[in-house]
């Protein structure tokens, strides 16, 4: 099943998660430069306001894994 992520202005379709209780996202480093330069200047303490499926959530900068060229973005426990 897809779902639809927008993270501000940027919807993210290529956006993949890690289980079924979308616990983490993982974003391609190559889905759109604008809002990977917004990624690469955020912190692991901020608040990444967004949406999955409409429904408002907050996300929290896990890391940037290089290997896959990946952002990894996980809701607050």
């Amino acid at each position: 099943m897809e779902h639809v992520v927008k993270i501000g202005r940027y919807e993210i379709v290529d956006a993949t998660f890690n289980n079924d209780n979308m616990e983490t996202v993982s974003i391609p480093g190559k889905t759109n430069p604008g809002l990977v330069d917004q990624l690469d200047g955020w912190d692991s303490e901020t608040s990444v306001p967004a949406s999955i499926d409409g429904k408002a959530v907050d996300l929290q900068i896990g890391h940037y894994d290089k290997e896959q060229d990946l952002w990894v973005l996980k809701k607050p426990a």
